[in-house]
C-alpha cells in the first residue's frame, strides 16, 4: 500500500539560453512540467531531452540537474511521497493538455488545502496510468510535443520547418512522424488548431474579423473567410450566434 502523496510546494521557474540549474538533489519527490524551450536533464544515471509537453519526476534523494539550450519555463511540484511510489519517470502531456491543466491549477491554488488535495489526487491517477501505459514510439513523441508547439504558438505565424527545427528533425521527418501517427500532415494539424480558436471567437464574441485573424495566425481576413467556409460550408458572420452579434 503506498501513501497518499502530499503536495509540499509548488512553482514556475524560467530562465534564459545557457542558464543552467546546478546538480542538486531533493528530500521529497520533484514533479517538473515543461512548457516551453529544450533542456537536457541528467537524472541519476540517465539523461533525458525535454521539450514542451515533458513530464520529469524524480524521485528523492537522486541528483538532476537542468541543461538550457534554449532558455526554458516549467512548473514544479515538491511531493511527498514513498519513493518506491508507481511513478513513471517520464511522460508526455496529451493533446488535450490534461497534465498542464493539472499543473497549473496547482501552482495557482494557494488558498484551499482541499482543492489541492483533489488536483494532486487527480495528477496521482493520470500518472499511475501513464506508468501502466506502454511508452509513446519515438513518431508518438515527437507528434505529441509538435503539437504542444501548435497550441502554444498558434498565433504567432509559426512554421513547420520551425517546429521540426526546435524538435531536431527535418522538416520531411516531422511529416512521417505525422502520417504515422495522425494520419495528416503538421500543416493540416496546426491549421485545424487556428480553426477551432477561430471559430471559438467568432461564435462566442464580437470581435471584428481582422482581430480574430490577428489572435489566431491567419495573414488577412480573407485568408481566415477561406478556411471558415472551406471547414464549415459557411462564411463567417453566418456563425455568430444572436448573443455575439454586434
Amino acid at each position: 500500500m503506498h501513501k497518499s502523496p502530499q503536495l509540499l510546494g509548488a512553482g514556475m521557474h524560467t530562465a534564459a539560453p545557457g542558464k543552467d540549474y546546478p546538480t542538486h538533489a531533493h528530500t521529497s519527490w520533484e514533479l517538473v512540467y515543461y512548457v516551453r524551450g529544450r533542456i537536457t536533464c541528467p537524472v541519476g544515471n540517465d539523461t533525458y531531452d525535454a521539450t514542451p509537453g515533458t513530464v520529469l519526476l524524480t524521485p528523492p534523494h537522486t541528483w538532476h540537474a537542468e541543461q538550457s539550450r534554449t532558455g526554458y519555463a516549467n512548473r514544479f511540484l515538491q511531493v511527498d511521497a514513498a519513493a518506491t511510489h508507481p511513478w513513471p519517470r517520464l511522460c508526455y502531456d496529451d493533446a488535450d493538455h490534461t497534465l498542464r491543466r493539472v499543473f497549473d491549477a496547482l501552482v495557482r491554488e494557494t488558498e484551499s488545502d482541499e482543492l489541492r488535495g483533489i488536483l494532486l489526487a487527480e495528477l496521482d491517477l493520470r500518472l499511475r496510468r501513464a506508468a501502466a501505459t506502454p511508452p509513446a514510439t519515438p513518431a508518438e513523441q515527437l507528434v505529441i510535443q509538435a503539437e504542444q508547439l501548435f497550441e502554444e504558438r498558434f498565433a504567432s505565424g509559426l512554421r513547420i520547418a520551425q517546429v521540426a527545427g526546435e524538435l531536431g528533425i527535418s522538416p520531411s521527418g516531422l511529416r512521417a512522424a505525422f502520417t504515422r501517427v495522425r494520419r495528416t500532415s503538421p500543416q493540416a494539424a496546426l491549421q485545424s488548431v487556428r480553426l477551432r480558436h477561430a471559430l471559438a471567437h467568432i461564435r462566442n464574441s464580437t470581435l471584428p474579423l481582422q482581430v480574430v485573424a490577428d489572435l489566431t495566425g491567419y495573414h488577412s481576413v480573407s485568408h481566415l473567410t477561406r478556411h471558415i467556409k472551406a471547414a464549415t460550408g459557411s462564411p463567417p458572420g453566418a456563425l455568430r450566434t444572436t448573443e455575439a452579434r454586434p
